[in-house]
């Protein structure tokens, strides 16, 4: 009784270890999805609208398909709410984004039994392809026999057996009825997608453009998103409301450098809906930003996709085949992207655009044109679109204006972004400096670069913020760049970030993260200058060196190049002086003009009249000194006021310049008063007009203040610096108090700029004289003729620091404003 008992419960056991491996064979349920992702500068990797049509210019026939299983063929389109690619598995291109695979669901197969697998020996001999249930039941007699001293031997149809065999069986029919059942109403489901594709490649101006021709009968807009980037590492943009072409879902390819003559790589481009359903989802806090991800992979999915298709979208996965020398049979110039080792080895990400051979200043197929290097701002990848006219909006020209213009462009990935190899230096003349250096000597190579001579190309360069440093940077070391156009750039990043020691958390901060968000390598002292500046207010002597190494003061000397300097009157992190500064270090006799707009670093609150006066004084400046061509004569200064009038002068704002006249006195032994130092509540900003996180950058004015309302009678208008000082006397941690001129008009802070002035609180009577931000201000004495309130305040958000505690009392306290001598409005 007790042996059979032992035996009963054996056997049981040995039946529940068969149905769990009969489930484990069967496979079901386990899925796999192909959802790499590749790059897509400029625009993401996806491309949303409203839009249910998406056309392409020219006429070449691409190489694609659209596939729901292996068993399609190039072209047919059968993908339904899941999509799905042929292959299990796809490799990204060079330097793409990647996402997991999974493996494909496998099928059951039926386990038999017999008895000639099992003997009674104790030492018997089993093979790797005997039954699981006999193996089982073999193992169970040799352990048990030496305990029990033997146990019945196992008919040749052992009931244990026949059990597995039998419930394998049941399990086998149930998968497959549930599997037929889920394929025939996937089927169903899929005779009902609303989209159509049909997709093409072709050249149009030395440029691939692409289109899935995607249209759709439902009512849902269409989403294009980048599954897998070019296999060999081309770069995918999808078409951007800026574009001058812009089509929903179109597409630019830059193919591989190694595949121009020949060879080929694929991407894949998924094409779906977004429903009703899926805008509620990513409408969830927090949860709903992972959403377009994973209904990404649930697209691609299959069966699961196609069910909950009426649910979450149809969509349908377009596979190209990029195929340039079947495209371009006469190999004119095409643009490209290639991988270009600097200096020391390390590869840098460049992208090659071709001079337009369409329009006015078209440069015929194969012919030389001058070369433009077009450098990108912090965190962010070299442009790839090139329908953009802009880089930076109404400040810096982007791939289209430049090709429209004669030029050769070429755009790339600084060091440690992006695709590009090594360390982030933040422009450093040894390194970044090093790059812009090679990729001349590159250029200098290409057959439709034009030369002055051997290995010197005719090259000039533009770009904005980190794109305008560089210029600097590179003409103080490399003499072949002809002329240079930096924009919103800086001086000295320790004046800047850093000026006579306060440390501008608000942006440094935000700087911070946009690297960290892009997945930069940086160098690792950028880090802890960062979180003890926003700490502590205090930059180490480490992170002042690294920043003093990155220039480019210290190379600006040595610049040759003819110079147009384009700042912002709003900049609140490289502001007008750093501008003046780099002018009134070039050396006597090089060519310098300089405008200054309502753009850079912080947000324009106040009339924009810019428009493209930006783009054509740059365009201008490269065909005077790149190309050597005849232009129009423009004034050597040019700055609007804040009511967006234009002025001229042909004198830079510099320091000793004729362009400054005598200096108005708009305060003078004014009293004060008592000021408790506090962290942030009552200072200036974040203002209020601006949106977080870039509001926190921008003064506002403030209410726990000294507030000192100043006569303008008399004044026409003030460009430059205003020259503060004040007696004062105090106690605290605090090191500085902070000035701004509120406009009592509007509201607003002049230029949204607050100064930090120093401050020494050791209880002794001290004085000080102290230039504040430069600003441009137009005084309207049909209003008010004192329209200007001076404001010192306790903190700022531009600068905060918890640690700055105290108390102060200001009086004698006067303000002098710069005033211009002879200027000429401007329409």
């Amino acid at each position: 009784m007790g042996a059979s008992r032992f035996v009963g419960r054996v056997g049981g056991l040995a039946v529940a270890l068969g149905v769990g491996a009969a489930l484990f064979s069967t496979g079901y349920g386990v899925a796999w999805a192909d959802s790499s992702t590749g790059s897509s500068a400029g625009s993401g990797n996806s491309s949303t609208g409203s839009s249910s049509s998406a056309g392409s210019k020219g006429s070449s026939p691409a190489i694609a398909s659209s596939k729901r299983s292996a068993s399609a063929g190039s072209g047919q389109v059968v993908s339904t709410g899941g999509a799905k690619s042929s292959s299990q598995s796809t490799s990204a291109g060079v330097g793409q984004g990647k996402a997991a695979t999974a493996v494909s669901s496998q099928g059951s197969s039926s386990a038999e039994a017999t008895a000639n697998n099992v003997t009674t020996t104790s030492a018997q001999s089993v093979s790797a392809s005997t039954p699981i249930a006999t193996r089982l039941t073999t193992a169970v007699h040799d352990a048990i026999d030496q305990l029990s001293g033997g146990l019945p031997t196992v008919p040749a149809d052992s009931p244990l057996a026949l059990a597995f065999a039998a419930l394998q069986r049941r399990e086998s029919a149930a998968a497959s009825s549930v599997t037929s059942s889920l394929t025939t109403t996937a089927a169903l489901i899929q005779s009902s997608n609303p989209i159509v594709v049909n997709p093409v490649l072709a050249i149009v101006d030395g440029i691939i453009n692409g289109s899935t021709g995607a249209t759709t009968t439902g009512t849902n807009p269409l989403i294009y998103t980048l599954i897998s980037g070019p296999s060999a590492g081309g770069k995918i943009t999808f078409s951007s409301t800026g574009d001058t072409n812009y089509v929903l879902g179109n597409f630019t390819y830059l193919p591989d450098k190694s595949i121009l003559t020949s060879g080929s790589e694929q991407f894949k481009i998924l094409v779906s809906e977004k429903t009703q359903f899926d805008k509620i989802l990513e409408s969830i806090p927090i949860l709903g930003g992972f959403v377009p991800q994973v209904l990404v992979v649930i697209h691609q999915t299959p069966i699961l996709g196609t069910l909950l298709a009426p649910i979450i979208g149809y969509s349908q996965l377009v596979t190209f085949t990029g195929d340039p020398s079947a495209l371009n049979p006469t190999a004119k110039p095409l643009a490209f992207t290639y991988k270009m080792p600097s200096f020391d080895g390390t590869l840098i990400s460049l992208n090659w655009f071709p001079a337009s051979t369409l329009g006015p200043n078209g440069v015929p197929a194969g012919d030389v044109a001058p070369t433009i290097l077009n450098g990108p701002g912090l965190a962010t990848a070299g442009q790839t679109d090139p329908y953009t006219p802009y880089g930076i909006s109404e400040l810096t020209p982007g791939v289209q204006s430049l090709r429209n213009d004669g030029y050769n462009v070429v755009t790339w990935d600084p060091r440690g972004e992006f695709d590009s190899g090594g360390i982030l230096q933040l422009d450093s003349p040894a390194f970044e400096g090093r790059d812009v250096t090679a990729m001349i000597n590159w250029i200098a190579t290409q057959p439709t670069s034009a030369l002055n001579g051997p290995n010197d190309p005719k090259v000039g360069m533009v770009g904005g913020s980190y794109g305008g440093g560089i210029q600097l940077t590179s003409a103080g070391t490399d003499p072949r760049l002809e002329a240079i156009v930096p924009a919103i750039a800086w001086n000295s990043l320790n004046s800047s970030l850093y000026p006579d020691g306060a440390f501008k958390t608000a942006y440094s901060s935000l700087l911070l993260l946009s690297l960290v968000l892009s997945n930069a390598r940086i160098n690792n002292q950028i880090y802890v200058g960062v979180i003890t500046g926003d700490l502590l207010g205090i930059l180490t002597n480490t992170a002042k060196a690294v920043l003093a190494s990155s220039g480019p003061d210290f190379v600006v000397g040595n610049i040759s190049a003819p110079t147009l300097f384009l700042q912002g009157t709003i900049d609140v992190l490289f502001t007008l002086q750093q501008a003046i500064d780099n002018a009134e270090a070039l050396a006597p006799g090089v060519p310098a003009q300089m405008i200054w707009s309502c753009v850079g670093h912080g947000v324009c609150l106040t009339p924009d009249t810019t428009g493209t006066r930006n783009l054509d004084a740059t365009l201008n400046w490269l065909d005077k000194y790149v190309k050597g061509e005849a232009v129009p004569a423009a004034p050597n200064f040019q700055y609007t006021d804040q009511f967006g009038n234009w002025f001229s002068s042909n004198d830079l704002p510099t320091a000793g310049s004729a362009f400054f006249g005598p200096n108005f006195t708009a305060a003078s032994g004014a009293s004060g008063g008592t000021l408790g130092i506090v962290p942030i509540i009552g200072g200036s900003g974040p203002a209020p007009q601006a949106s977080i996180p870039y509001s926190l950058g921008l003064a506002s004015k403030a209410s726990n203040a000294i507030n000192v309302k100043l006569n303008l009678t008399g004044l026409d208008q003030t460009v430059g610096a205003p020259t503060l000082s004040f007696d004062y006397q105090g106690i605290g941690t605090s090191r500085f108090v902070y000035a701004q001129l509120v406009d009592n008009n509007t509201g607003l802070v002049v230029g949204n700029l607050v100064t930090p002035v120093p401050v020494t609180l050791d209880g002794r009577t001290h004085s000080v004289t102290f230039n504040l931000a430069n600003i441009v201000y137009t005084s309207d004495d049909s209003v008010d003729p004192g329209d200007l309130t001076l404001q010192i305040t306790s903190s700022a958000t531009a600068y905060e620091n918890f640690t700055a505690f105290g108390v102060i009392n200001i009086s004698n306290i006067g303000l002098t404003l710069q005033t211009p001598a002879t200027i000429t409005p401007e329409p």
